[in-house]
C-alpha cells in the first residue's frame, strides 16, 4: 500500500465504530494539514477508487459527491487476523483492552478497536471447556486504584490525535490553551510538542518555545483547539523526558529543593516503604511500636499531599522547617474542628 493510502485510510471514518462518511473534497483538505507532498484531488480520488475496488473501503453516492469510509476490520493486522488469531492471542487482547486504565492507553487503543472486535469473536468462538475456560479468564481478574477516585476531564480524542500525530512527526503545533484563569482564552500560540505524560488521570504534553530555554506542560483537557504545521523542527537533543519528569520532578508541582526527610509512623501507616522505599537511600529502624525512616527526596506540593494523606499517624521529625510548616497546618485544623 503506497504512503499516501496509508494516509487516506487513517483519516478515514471507520464502518465498525462509525456510521458517517467523508467527501472527497473533505478528505484533501484534511490531507493537505497532514502530507507535505500535496496530492491532487484527482489523484486522491483514483487512490479511493482503488481502495474500494480491494475490499478496503465503502463508496456511498450522496448527489453528485462520492463520501467514503473504512471497512470495518480493514486496517492493518484486523483485515488478516480473523480466521488466524489463536485464543491466547485473543486473550491477551481483550484484556489489555480492560485493564488499560490510564488515559493515553485508551486514546492509542482507538487504532486497534478492529483488532478487539476480532479477538472478541474469536472469544465467542469456544468448541471446548479449555476455549470456554479462556472465555471466561477476563470476568476473573479486576483492577482497583489505590487512590480516591475521581471524575477526571476526558481528552477530545481529535485533538489527542493530532497532538500525538505532531509530537511523532516533529512538527510545530499552534494551540489555543485556555488554563483555569483564563478559561474563555482564545488567542493562539505556536509550541514545539516534546512529550506526553500521564499524571493520576491527567494527560499533559510538554511543549517548548522556540527562543525559550523553559519547556511548559499544558493539559491536554484544556485544549480548544489544535493544529499541526506542516513546519518541522529539531527536537532538542538536550531535552530528555525522562529526565523531565525523573529527575527534575516537574510533575511533583511547586519543586523545591532536595532534603533529607525523617519521619516517624504510628498504627502501621508508614509499613509499605518496607517494599516501595521513598528513596535509594532509605534507612528505617523500628523503635518501640513506631517505624523510623529517613531517606533523601525533593520537596514538593506531591510531598506535602503525601504526608498530610497518613494524618496524625505520621510526624515529620526533620527538616524543622518542613516540621513547623505542617505544626502550623494541625493547629489550624484544630481550630476549624474544634468546640
Amino acid at each position: 500500500m503506497y504512503d499516501i493510502d496509508r494516509e487516506i485510510m487513517r483519516l478515514l471514518p471507520d464502518a465498525g465504530t462509525q456510521s458517517g462518511y467523508l467527501d472527497t473534497p473533505e478528505i484533501y483538505r484534511r490531507l493537505l494539514e497532514s502530507v507535505p507532498d500535496k496530492p491532487s484531488r484527482k489523484t486522491i480520488h483514483r487512490r479511493l477508487v482503488k481502495l474500494e475496488s480491494d475490499g478496503l473501503v465503502e463508496m456511498e453516492q450522496r448527489g453528485v459527491a462520492s463520501t467514503w469510509r473504512r471497512k470495518a476490520g480493514s486496517r492493518g493486522m484486523a483485515a488478516k487476523a480473523g480466521s488466524m488469531m489463536t485464543f491466547d492471542e485473543a486473550l491477551a487482547l481483550q484484556t489489555l483492552k480492560r485493564f488499560s486504565s490510564h488515559q493515553i492507553p485508551e486514546l492509542v487503543a482507538e487504532s486497534m478497536s478492529s483488532m478487539f472486535e476480532v479477538a472478541e469473536e474469536r472469544l465467542q468462538r469456544t468448541n471446548s471447556d479449555n476455549e470456554r475456560r479462556y472465555a471466561r479468564w477476563a470476568t476473573k481478574v479486576a483492577v482497583e486504584s489505590g487512590g480516591f477516585a475521581l471524575n477526571y476531564p476526558a481528552v477530545d480524542r481529535q485533538l489527542f490525535a493530532i497532538v500525538s500525530r505532531a509530537l511523532f512527526e516533529e512538527r510545530k503545533l499552534r494551540i489555543v490553551y485556555r488554563p483555569r484563569y483564563n478559561a474563555n482564552n482564545d488567542r493562539s500560540k505556536i509550541v514545539l510538542p516534546l512529550g506526553l505524560v500521564e499524571v493520576g488521570r491527567l494527560v499533559y504534553f510538554v511543549g517548548g518555545t522556540e527562543g525559550k530555554e523553559e519547556h511548559t506542560m499544558y493539559r491536554m483537557d484544556r485544549l480548544a483547539h489544535a493544529e499541526a504545521m506542516l513546519d518541522s523542527f529539531d527536537y532538542p537533543a538536550s531535552f530528555s523526558l525522562e529526565d523531565y519528569v525523573k529527575q527534575q520532578r516537574r510533575f511533583d508541582f511547586v519543586v523545591e529543593k532536595e532534603l533529607l526527610l525523617k519521619l516517624r509512623f504510628v498504627e502501621g501507616a508508614g509499613d509499605h516503604l518496607l517494599e516501595a522505599p521513598l528513596s535509594k537511600d532509605q534507612k528505617i529502624n523500628r523503635k518501640d511500636a513506631a517505624l523510623l525512616v529517613q531517606g533523601t527526596v525533593m520537596l514538593s506540593q506531591r510531598l506535602r499531599w503525601w504526608l498530610r494523606s497518613f494524618g496524625p499517624n505520621v510526624e515529620v521529625l526533620e527538616p524543622s522547617s518542613l516540621r513547623a510548616e505542617l505544626a502550623a497546618e494541625a493547629k489550624a485544623l484544630a481550630r476549624i474542628y474544634g468546640d
